[in-house]
């Protein structure tokens, strides 16, 4: 879900590369997608737990990179982020798939000075109008945490997710965000789709949350 997203349109790039995954894209907009010969398009409405569990049904994993938008207008995004994590949960549960692999974020990682990243004075500023957003997916890891019956991963990227390059070179961490020695936090949107697809095929992390980043 999330197949057209910011990120999640680099985690459809990268899966679609392997030629051993059959990948089921389910977005909003169907025509926004390339056709390919290993991928399935579904229409589809997250809120529509019944119907997404019927497309989620008879696969080996889902990944969860649906966001409602980080627009500043958009004062209910929390809302809307909570009602869509919620219906995905619940639907790969009825679908009985048992993998759930989330896209997440870095706000709730740990910084050195013992708090979490969204508030600490680590915290970048340029976020403070995407905080509601950001803050919708916050929640999704204390929405999972407490979560026994299903196989999930949280994947954090690190402070700044943006367009670069598919390096292949990365660290891993858990709880704790990752700082390069020039003191930057960041990950490229094609190396996260990479280390998220490795998490897909190759399962290292099972009922918590690790990261990512240069």
């Amino acid at each position: 879900m999330g197949g057209t997203g910011f990120a999640g349109s680099y985690v459809l790039t990268e899966a679609l590369t392997r030629p051993e995954l059959v990948v089921t894209a389910i977005v909003r907009n169907p025509d926004a997608v390339m056709p390919h010969e290993r991928l399935k398009v579904v229409h589809g409405d997250v809120l529509d737990m019944g119907a997404l569990a019927e497309a989620l049904r008879g696969h080996d994993a889902v990944i969860h990179a649906f966001h409602p938008g980080r627009a500043a207008s958009m004062a209910d995004v929390y809302d809307q982020c909570i009602a869509g994590h919620e219906a995905i949960i619940a639907a790969t549960r009825l679908a009985g798939v048992p993998r759930l692999v989330c896209v997440g974020g870095a706000a709730s990682l740990m910084t050195p000075e013992g708090k979490e990243y969204l508030d600490s004075s680590h915290w970048d500023k340029a976020f403070d109008p995407y905080r509601n957003a950001i803050l919708g997916t916050r929640a999704l890891y204390y929405l999972l945490k407490p979560v026994t019956d299903l196989d999930w991963v949280f994947l954090a990227p690190s402070a700044w997710l943006r367009p670069g390059q598919r390096t292949g070179i990365y660290r891993t961490g858990k709880d704790n965000i990752l700082f390069a020695a020039d003191g930057t936090s960041s990950i490229s949107n094609e190396d996260y789709a990479l280390a998220l697809i490795e998490e897909v095929i190759t399962p290292r992390h099972h009922r918590e949350r690790f990261t990512v980043g240069y």
